[in-house]
């Protein structure tokens, strides 16, 4: 049974629900100054219809002019983000009046749900589900219920119908590959999209080597070349339906698509008035069959904000000039791929990346992503490292920008928590890809989000570090400190300390690890038998002073010292005051020995003895005269 069959819509009186249908709308538009429509019914759903969930997130402009003009809309009920349900036909509805958390366990773009019989469909884009409960597809269903509508009579689905089928159930990774763009110009009755013609808006979305930077360019420098958009293929329009003043074939990525109502109309009903005519114009089921991106650029004053588009899906819509602002067109794209808001103690605030403010320049500012959004790419895996609560660890950390370079050990940090919540640690380069990044220029960001960083969730910016900077948090029950030790003279790099407290990061280093387990060989070669060298360099300098002794040349080491103690008084006696030897024999000495005996004798012997008995000499030197 396919779509059109399947929906048995009866149109409703006025007469029979009034002007304003009794119930209480979670309005996104509500009852604003600018558009003055009420919600008229268009149709009852006679049987349930599976749809699929979808989360709607507005974007804001970093204009102080715009933004207050913006603010004072949201007291009319306008919301950031509403939670609405694609139709298999691409129409997409504000779902209003249903059980509360209905939502709460469902993924955008990724889950189907049973819009419940007797929902009532109104053409301002709402849908009323009256109070009943919106089941997440296969939930508690018998097999007949889970079957899609687009997975019954299989034989009789078109290419196409094939096509949209298989992208709606790919679980393959969104930010990754090759993705096609289409860019609609849309005209009503009482203005059109005027910003750029359509060779303007191509070049705006695709560059067309005019355009220095630009959707595709931008999301190709950030990745790597990892995502690439490419032009939906040019497509005429069918021959046997008669199209719109207006409409156009799709050419070089861009189309003209007219519908016939008024600015005054609003976004929502010209944005399903638009799938619509795309549907007929090309005979597909889905404006997701002619691309994977489709982009609604709206007349000026047909909308509130600036931008807005669905988390998960093909959709984003534009007012005017923002279909060509750079900024603008990666946030909105960004939420097709399932990034959420970058906050900052308030909505959009962290202006690192390209998640928080949209921008009114159509060429910049030249950025990326935060530290979460860039771990959520899965474009830096290679360089991006997760670290555990508790854990010392050092390391260079490189700006996204240098992720080619050779010397770049590490771009990302993920401190893994045990929630789906978790912390992330990124350089902030101002640096080529990323020279245009509006704050914490050249330091180490600290970001927190959810989704176990591969899932929509917003971020929190928590910290932005110089040298010497720390923040310290909570991870997993465990104190978790994170240090800037230095950055580097030319901010190429920064070095991050990650421990679970700060004197950690300024004791020295542990030894390395041991190898995993012992090896069963010698980690060096076998002895050699012989030297290893021919001979010495050079020869001794000089020869052993003896052969050496094979004994000890001392005694076995005394007990006592070998010398005795010092004396306590001089070992000599004090000087006499007299001469030690009798009265000398003469006043004066001789001038020289004489060679004879003197001529007389002397006073008294010369020595105290004899020496012998016998006289010393033969015979007397001379006699002696009587």
């Amino acid at each position: 049974m396919n779509f059109p069959p399947s929906l048995a819509f009866c149109l409703v009186a006025a007469a029979i629900l009034g002007p304003n249908p009794p119930f209480a709308a979670a309005s996104l538009r509500g009852n604003d100054s600018i558009h003055h429509h009420e919600e008229q019914a268009s149709r009852i759903l006679e049987a349930a219809v599976v749809g699929t969930y979808l989360i709607k997130d507005q974007s804001r402009a970093y204009d102080r002019d715009l933004q207050a003009n913006y603010d004072r809309d949201l007291q009319t009920n306008h919301q950031d983000q509403t939670v609405s349900i694609e139709l298999p036909d691409g129409r997409i509805y504000e779902v209003t009046n249903a059980m509360v958390g209905w939502e709460t366990s469902l993924q955008s773009g990724k889950d189907k749900v049973i819009i419940p019989e007797g929902t009532v469909i109104y053409s301002n884009g709402k849908m009323n589900v009256k109070g009943k409960n919106i089941n997440k597809k296969n939930q508690g269903q018998n097999s007949f219920v889970r079957r899609n509508l687009l997975e019954q009579n299989v034989d009789e689905r078109t290419p196409e119908q094939e096509l949209n089928l298989a992208a709606l159930q790919s679980s393959r990774k969104l930010q990754t590959g090759t993705k096609t763009v289409l860019a609609v110009r849309i005209i009503v009755n009482n203005g059109s999209y005027s910003y750029a013609t359509q060779t303007g808006l191509s070049n705006d979305v695709f560059g067309n080597g005019l355009d220095a930077v630009n959707l595709k360019s931008q999301y190709a420098a950030c990745s790597y070349n990892q995502l690439v958009f490419n032009k939906a293929p040019d497509r005429n329009i069918l021959t046997t339906v008669t199209p719109n003043i207006g409409d156009t074939a799709i050419r070089n990525g861009v189309v003209d698509i007219r519908v016939n109502l008024k600015v005054a109309a609003g976004d929502a009903t010209i944005r399903n008035a638009v799938t619509a005519e795309i549907n007929r114009v090309f005979g597909v089921s889905s404006p997701a069959v002619l691309a994977n991106h489709v982009m609604y650029c709206l007349p000026t004053g047909a909308m509130i904000g600036i931008a807005y588009a669905y988390i998960n899906s093909w959709n984003s819509v534009y007012t005017n000039e923002y279909c060509n602002s750079v900024s603008t067109q990666m946030h909105e794209i960004g939420h097709n791929l399932g990034f959420g808001h970058s906050n900052e103690r308030g909505a959009y605030e962290d202006q690192i990346g390209m998640m928080g403010y949209s921008y009114g320049q159509d060429d910049g500012p030249i950025m990326c992503f935060n530290g979460a959004k860039s771990w959520q790419t899965g474009w830096y895996t290679p360089k991006s490292k997760v670290i555990s609560p508790g854990e010392l660890f050092t390391a260079n950390l490189y700006g996204i920008a240098d992720y080619n370079n050779a010397a770049s050990s590490f771009v990302l940090f993920k401190i893994n928590d045990s929630s789906a919540t978790d912390i992330y640690v990124a350089y902030n380069r101002q640096s080529g890809i990323n020279s245009g990044t509006q704050e914490a220029w050249n330091q180490v960001t600290i970001t927190q989000a959810g989704g176990e960083g591969t899932s929509y969730a917003e971020s929190e910016l928590l910290a932005k570090l110089s040298v010497g900077g720390t923040w310290t948090g909570t991870v997993s029950g465990k104190s978790v400190t994170v240090n800037v030790m230095s950055i580097h003279s030319s901010l190429q790099f920064a070095q991050v300390c990650i421990a679970e407290y700060r004197a950690a990061c300024f004791t020295s280093s542990p030894t390395a690890r041991p190898s995993a387990s012992p090896t069963t060989n010698p980690t060096t070669r076998k002895p050699t038998e012989s030297p290893t060298t021919l001979k010495p360099t050079l020869p001794p300098t000089r020869k052993p002073s003896s052969t050496p002794s094979s004994r000890p040349t001392t005694r076995t080491p005394t007990a006592r010292p070998t010398t005795r103690m010092p004396t306590f008084k001089p070992t000599t006696s004090i000087p006499t005051t007299k001469p030690s030897s009798g009265t000398p024999s003469s006043a004066t000495p001789s001038s020289s020995p004489s060679s004879r005996p003197s001529s007389s004798p002397t006073l008294s012997p010369t020595t105290s003895a004899p020496t012998t008995s016998e006289p010393t000499t033969s015979s007397p030197t001379s006699m002696i005269t009587p």
